[in-house]
């Protein structure tokens, strides 16, 4: 097999580092993002399904910021070893611009969180989050024997934010509601009505408002979907050296999470804290107060996994809705995704088949 990945070359293009005695002799996929390794469950997913499979292959984080993307991506078309990765915030549409192709589902989205590499070096685009999030919702899983939704035909769904993975949410969600209404609010109301816009050409009933808005149509919908970082575990890191927290805040309501110099270190949570203490009391109270008017048949649920119950969840919860966190989408994207980066893998070991699939399910899912 040659040529083979060169890892001195990887690590001048990715923040974290790697073992390469894990690299040795095997097929490589992995996960590009700004800090996947910090938070990403991914890996331990797909490297249980490969030892349950007898497959000699592993998946590996890789943290890669903007300026990098483009090489690092060079460096897996031009290798043999490598078979695909996935694409997580915030590299979602801008992979794009460095792919050979995109299939059609990908290029309706305009957002990618698969990329294969084929027989031919090329790069392929894929975007297997809005049917994971389809699945997660209409289907039981390994812990759930009940679907979290029976249906979503005619149902009127708020959808909050308008990046990556909520526009695969999104045209999903629109192919299924039938005559319901998707209402996106985003921060940046543009973005939001530039996503409507997209999927009322389809046909569809969607329209955009901002995050106002929120207070006429949560009370109106039978599902809150948050797509938003808002709630989202981990320190996340801005332009110019800086960073902000978003763990405490509630996407039902307005944050103004400050920005610290990422410098500060192991001091860097307390003094962000410290500044942020009266923006996360009005947001927290904001919501809270909100959720507890919105009818107890208003489904919640989150795309964030890390923490596994965000404030958004804990208030809906509280407040008597009915909540799911975004480990079973995550799930089941990563399944669909396996299937199209190593389906050679599997042909070959004569395990492209439906069953194989189910089995990947509760693998992955076990190993959570």
């Amino acid at each position: 097999m040659a040529p083979l990945l060169n890892i001195a070359e990887i690590h001048g293009h990715i923040s974290n580092r790697l073992d390469p005695s894990t690299m040795a002799g095997k097929m490589v996929a992995g996960i590009i993002g700004d800090g996947p390794s910090h938070y990403s469950k991914s890996p331990a997913l797909w490297n249980a399904a490969c030892a349950q499979l007898g497959m000699n292959a592993v998946y590996l984080p890789f943290d890669v910021d903007d300026a990098h993307v483009r090489d690092l991506l060079r460096l897996f078309r031009d290798s043999e070893q490598f078979i695909g990765v996935n694409v997580t915030v915030p590299h979602k549409v801008r992979v794009i611009d460095f792919l050979d192709d995109l299939d059609a589902g990908a290029a309706r989205i305009h957002a990618v969180n698969t990329i294969v590499r084929n027989d031919n070096g090329r790069l392929i685009g894929y975007n297997t989050d809005g049917e994971g999030f389809i699945d997660s919702l209409l289907q039981p899983s390994p812990e759930q024997p009940q679907p979290f939704m029976r249906s979503l035909d005619g149902i009127d769904v708020l959808l909050l934010g308008a990046g990556g993975s909520a526009r695969a949410v999104a045209f999903h969600v629109s192919d299924q509601i039938g005559q319901g209404r998707l209402i996106i609010s985003n921060r940046t109301v543009a973005h939001g009505q530039s996503l409507a816009d997209e999927i009322k050409k389809l046909g569809r009933n969607a329209l955009a408002i901002d995050e106002e808005g929120i207070s006429t149509w949560a009370p109106k919908v039978g599902l809150i979907i948050n797509s938003t970082t808002k709630g989202q575990g981990g320190i996340r890191k801005l332009n110019n050296g800086m960073a902000t927290l978003l763990a405490p805040y509630s996407a039902l309501a307005p944050a103004n999470p400050p920005a610290l110099s990422a410098e500060l270190g192991d001091d860097f949570e307390a003094h962000w804290n410290e500044a942020a203490r009266g923006d996360i009391e009005a947001n927290q109270r904001h919501s809270e107060t909100f959720a507890a008017n919105i009818p107890s048949t208003t489904r919640f649920y989150d795309l964030i996994y890390h923490p596994e119950e965000t404030v958004f969840l804990r208030h809906g919860r509280q407040t008597g809705h009915r909540t799911m966190n975004g480990k079973s989408m995550i799930v089941r994207q990563a399944v669909r995704a396996f299937r199209r980066i190593c389906q050679p893998q599997l042909a070959r070991l004569g395990k492209d088949i439906d069953e194989t699939f189910a089995q990947v399910t509760e693998v992955m899912s076990r190993a959570w």
